[in-house]
């Protein structure tokens, strides 16, 4: 019985060994970056480098729009996200042909997937 007493005791020893290791890794691996939670500077770093990259890609969309001879009348805003590619194109337009124009102009821009407008015509008074 002593055999049989001294093989559990081992083998308890060697389960709860290996679950504490596990625990004491999990620490370790928080540490180095793998799964820890990022810290207030990262994240407003990270939210920085965002909203440059959404300017930089909003400015060439509206470098786009100013080079189309089609659209020199037009008073476009431009909101883009440069993770999704989406950009939004918002203002007042002379004539309805021109929100085609300006569609086809902003999805030509390297980074663009989708073209959402909210363009109005214009209404004189």
């Amino acid at each position: 019985m002593t055999l049989r007493s001294n093989v559990v005791a081992a083998a308890l020893a060697v389960l709860f060994s290996s679950a504490a290791l596990a625990q004491s890794a999990t620490p370790a691996a928080a540490t180095t970056g793998d799964t820890a939670a990022p810290t207030k500077a990262q994240l407003r770093a990270e939210m920085r480098a965002d909203r440059a990259a959404n300017h930089a890609l909003a400015k060439q969309v509206r470098e786009a729009l100013y080079k189309n001879k089609d659209l020199n009348d037009t008073d476009i805003a431009v909101f883009a996200n440069k993770r999704t590619g989406k950009i939004i194109l918002a203002g007042t337009i002379l004539d309805e042909s021109q929100d085609q124009i300006a569609q086809d102009a902003a999805s030509k821009v390297p980074g663009v997937q989708t073209v959402a407008t909210k363009l109005t015509l214009y209404a004189a008074p």
